[in-house]
């Protein structure tokens, strides 16, 4: 049924309402679709009443409630299953799919209208809801938005249902019960695929996406092959211009273009770029002109009047007409980037030459695809920066000259080493077809070239990535933005306290929004924990003040202040057992409308893989998806995405530090991970063993840091001394993958209270702690410290 269904995606957007609906009384254009005389036999229709909109196979009466589809049309003729198919095909000029057996197609052409029957239906309750009780609060937000009630009738929204029962199968309402309003995803065909929500209460994120639709274009329907799409960034801002009656509206969901909204775009040969007027809208807008020029697309960017801030603030005080102006007077794409690119006033000579540089290399890559639109934009350039128009042109002639000689240069590079290679291998025959291919060939131009200006542009711009909290660990690495960074460790040895750390540290230093997913840890106790490490106290003296009504619980008010201080309006904690895909859509969606800084995974293997047709085959492939998931939510929003991973149970008795091999099903999560760090409990693993060598805690000359060469470390032990002189455990942080920033292999110690959670750098001069001066039991000293690593309570005999 897939098969079948994705063809009539692509037949439908090649076919008209007027193929089909023609024929009917009244039929006429009405906005963005078109409008007729219901053709229900028992409906006497005086007035148009039967809409059909743009991109939909089918019509509806706002009167009678008939339903009428394309395929219905077409079996109304006498035709049936296949048959159906065959015509659609010969309509739109198109082959039919392959047919196998008659019994099954008929049957799959059936499923496939049936289907589509059911999806449609559920989504025409929830557009009636709107106007029913159930749907009363999404009817007062759209009305105080100032829509008039016929707009908000034309609209392609609905409410959401107090449960999901009812829901066609293949559709997940998205989020909470808190999204409200639901919005439609369409495939091109017109065919319900999905639903996003929007919330009404003011609560973030305002959106919340379906699983693999963060990506799509909503309203890539009502596009046909030769329309020009007008493209905004806002959910409603399409949805309003459409019911408005302008054409072709398409929506991104945010001021930046993902790759496959762009791929989408590059199929056409005019497109509009109608983003906000804000910076993030500017920015978006010049890498859309960038993007799709190198694929000889012709762009033009409306711009709107009045101080709009983008097309429904503008649409709410002035109606669609000024919209339709701006689209209708769009300039041209490469106009408005120079225009950007230009030197403002007061600039510095440097600056004005550095701003000419980048228009010349913007001209010289346009003109490749468009010499025409590329003389246009010289000219432009001229009015600009007040230069001849013919000493412009040879500035990009000579630019275009280098970069040919550049190109050339590095093909017979390439080839005459790949030759070379060939020589030595002994296959002469191969190397001289090389060369010759190469004097054969000229340079092919790459449908989307690098562009290292824009690149780096952005590269610069780019937010740094965290410090940790130990000034020796940084010394040696960063958790750096884009990436994903694996903390290793085997149970008890401290994942969820190392990043529980970590997270404190980001929230004191970085701005942006906060995530923290956990997997183990309810969301009050994982708040508890947190105070915990702040005021130097375990969990359970913590929960114990917090209980209390006396004077003890002012040692808590402090750190409770600097808590809600750090936290603002800023962390989110998820505790429930969220789908990678749901945990996905959430950031997607926070990122939206903020910043996301980082993201925590506490653990990686705990977090359900995406959802998929069929079960994964192995565990590891499970672990692999999701470890795949959270790179791609640390590269698409640039956020630095930090998780615990298990180490495997063999590494149970923690005998021998942690290696890349260790980590469970580890082949998927190295391969994603930017950097890989491993615990280690030094104290619980060999505690006994060298305290009754006589370790002495002296710090090295060079700073506390070792590269392990084998299980007797003198460094090692002698930090192992200086943590139990604290009375504290030794944490040995080991950096086993560091793809940006070298040093593997190295060893940061780090001290470990227990009790209260608190990691801190190890110092250069010993504690007062008596068990390392000789005195009493070492059984007691081991145990002591493994209980502290293990369980951060009890100093008890027995107590791990």
């Amino acid at each position: 049924m897939d098969n079948l269904t994705s063809w009539l995606d692509g037949v439908y957007s090649l076919l008209d309402h007027a193929l089909f609906f023609g024929g009917l009384p009244g039929f006429k254009r009405s906005g963005s679709g078109y409008i007729a005389r219901c053709p229900c036999e028992t409906h006497e229709d005086k007035h148009p009443s039967f809409y059909m909109p743009a991109g939909r196979p089918y019509g509806f009466c706002f009167a009678c409630g008939f339903k009428q589809s394309w395929w219905d049309v077409l079996e109304s003729r006498g035709l049936r299953g296949w048959q159906v198919v065959e015509e659609l095909a010969k309509m739109a000029g198109v082959a039919p799919p392959p047919r196998s057996h008659s019994g099954e197609v008929e049957g799959e052409a059936g499923e496939v209208k049936d289907d589509g029957r059911e999806r449609e239906d559920w989504w025409e309750t929830r557009r009636r809801a709107v106007w029913e009780p159930e749907g009363a609060d999404v009817l007062d937000y759209l009305r105080s938005r100032g829509y008039s009630d016929d707009l908000i009738q034309r609209m392609d929204v609905g409410a959401r249902p107090v449960s999901e029962a009812g829901v066609p199968a293949g559709l997940k309402l998205p989020g909470g019960p808190e999204y409200r309003l639901l919005v439609p995803f369409r495939s091109r065909g017109g065919r319900l695929v999905a639903v996003a929500g929007r919330r009404l209460d003011g609560g973030e994120p305002r959106y919340m996406y379906p699983p693999g639709m963060g990506r799509a274009l909503l309203g890539q329907h009502v596009l046909r092959r030769d329309a020009v799409p007008v493209v905004v960034e806002g959910l409603m801002d399409a949805i309003v211009l459409e019911a408005a009656g302008v054409q072709g509206v398409v929506a991104l969901g945010g001021a930046q273009a993902s790759g496959g909204q762009i791929e989408v775009l590059r199929q056409y040969q005019r497109v509009v770029l109608a983003l906000d007027a804000d910076d993030a809208g500017r920015a978006g807008t010049e890498r859309l002109v960038r993007a799709l020029v190198r694929s000889g697309v012709k762009t033009y960017v409306a711009e709107w009047v009045g101080g709009a801030k983008d097309p429904d603030e503008l649409f709410r005080t002035a109606g669609a007409s000024p919209i339709r102006e701006a689209i209708e007077n769009a300039t041209a794409g490469h106009k408005w980037l120079i225009r950007r690119l230009a030197p403002g006033p007061g600039a510095t000579d440097q600056e004005r030459d550095e701003s000419l540089e980048k228009a010349l290399d913007f001209c010289e890559v346009l003109a490749r695809r468009s010499p025409a639109a590329a003389e246009d934009a010289v000219r432009e350039m001229a009015a600009v920066y007040r230069l001849t128009v013919e000493a412009l042109g040879e500035e990009v002639q000579r630019l275009a000259r280098k970069r040919a000689e550049e190109e050339e240069k590095k093909r017979w590079q390439d080839a005459l080493l790949a030759a070379q290679r060939a020589v030595v291998e002994g296959k002469i025959e191969k190397a001289r077809e090389m060369v010759r291919k190469v004097e054969e060939t000229r340079p092919v131009l790459l449908p989307i070239p690098a562009d290292p200006e824009f690149l780096l542009r952005a590269a610069a711009e780019t937010k740094d990535g965290l410090d940790t909290p130990w000034y020796g660990l940084n010394r040696l690495m960063r958790i750096d933005r884009g990436g994903m960074t694996v903390v290793g460790a085997a149970t008890s040895v401290g994942k969820t306290t190392f990043l529980l750390n970590v997270f404190l540290h980001a929230l004191r230093n970085s701005d942006g929004t906060v995530v923290y997913w956990s997997g183990e840890i309810a969301g009050p106790l994982l708040v508890a924990r947190l105070l915990g490490v702040l005021v130097g106290m375990s969990v359970g003296d913590v929960l114990r003040l917090l209980r209390s009504d006396g004077e003890e619980m002012d040692e808590l008010e402090a750190m409770q202040k600097e808590l809600a201080t750090l936290f603002g309006e800023r962390v989110y904690i998820l505790d429930r057992s969220e789908s990678t895909d749901e945990l996905c859509s959430f950031v997607r969606g926070l990122a939206h409308e903020r910043e996301v800084a980082a993201v925590f995974i506490d653990y990686l293997q705990m977090l359900p893989p995406p959802a998929r047709e069929g079960r994964y085959a192995t565990r590891e492939q499970e672990v692999t998806a999701v470890a795949k998931t959270l790179h791609e939510i640390a590269r698409d929003f640039n956020a630095a995405v930090v998780t615990a991973a298990q180490l495997s149970r063999s590494n149970h008795r923690y005998a021998e530090r942690p290696s890349l091999t260790d980590l469970r099903e580890s082949g998927g999560i190295e391969q994603y991970a930017t950097s890989v760090i491993g615990l280690w409990n030094a104290s619980m693993a060999r505690g006994a063993e060298v305290f009754s060598s006589g370790a002495v805690p002296a710090a090295p000359p060079s700073g506390w840091y070792w590269t392990p060469r084998d299980k007797d470390i003198p460094e090692a032990e002698a930090a192992m001394a200086m943590a139990a002189s604290w009375g504290k455990t030794l944490l040995e942080v080991s950096i086993l993958k560091s793809r940006w920033h070298g040093n593997v292999g190295k060893t940061v110690p780090l001290m470990l209270d227990g009790a209260s959670g608190r990691i801190t750098d190890l110092p250069d001069v010993p504690g007062s702690c008596g068990f390392c001066e000789g005195s009493g039991d070492v059984g007691d000293v081991v145990v002591s410290l493994g209980s502290l690593g293990a369980t951060g309570g009890s100093k008890k005999r027995g107590g791990r």
